[in-house]
């Protein structure tokens, strides 16, 4: 399939996930600070969730930048991380009505553990233009390491927060930090290559 059309259609869903977070926001019953004190949870868990799709889809899409072509497995892989992904809205939701029960918050982490366990799939299910740069090869394996860790982390979140809400939150805090933290861009790479071969070897 054209990688056009899995971008199109891949942002058109985190659109619309983004778009479904603030539905989920009610007008208060009461008025003055105390409609401010009931509503607080739920921008609390609309502003953590909306930053968590919004470095998803970031990430989402530094991973197709540097795809040369969408496999048949890479697709139904890339499907999966949707189907992750449009569940975050009902998570928030849970979150946001009983921020203290374990139903939200399990399920915000159990989503993000599945999402980089989709993403795993997806990116060993194509070619990417940095797999046969030697340089990039410490790199890529730092990267799915720390995937693997996040998997693990945040399935382990999700069990955890029916013990503590808390640690469920924790984990989809994690998530964005990583993102965040670890982030870097396709113009980065290719930089970092350029700079790392002799001048009599051309880069891609």
């Amino acid at each position: 399939m054209n990688k056009n059309r899995v971008e199109l259609f891949s942002d058109g869903v985190f659109a619309i996930v983004l778009t479904l977070l603030v539905l989920n926001l009610k007008v208060p019953a009461s008025h003055g600070f105390a409609a401010l004190h009931d509503v607080t949870p739920a921008l609390i868990v609309h502003a953590a969730t909306f930053f968590l799709v919004g470095v998803m889809w970031v990430g989402h899409h530094g991973a197709l930048a540097r795809v040369d072509k969408i496999t048949h497995r890479a697709l139904l892989f890339n499907l999966l991380i949707l189907f992750w992904v449009t569940l975050l809205p009902f998570a928030a939701e849970n979150a946001a009505d009983r921020p203290l029960e374990p139903l939200g918050p399990s399920l915000l982490a159990f989503c993000c553990g599945a999402f980089f366990l989709s993403y795993l799939g997806f990116r060993f299910s194509v070619h990417s233009t940095i797999d046969e740069v030697p340089q990039m090869r410490r790199w890529k394996q730092v990267r799915v390491a720390i995937a693997v860790a996040m998997v693990i982390g945040n399935f382990a979140c999700a069990a955890l927060a029916w013990v503590s809400p808390w640690i469920g939150y924790r984990g989809a805090l994690d998530t964005v930090l990583v993102f965040l933290l670890l982030r870097s861009s396709p113009e980065a790479e290719e930089k970092f290559i350029r700079e790392s071969l002799p001048e009599d070897i051309p880069t891609l």
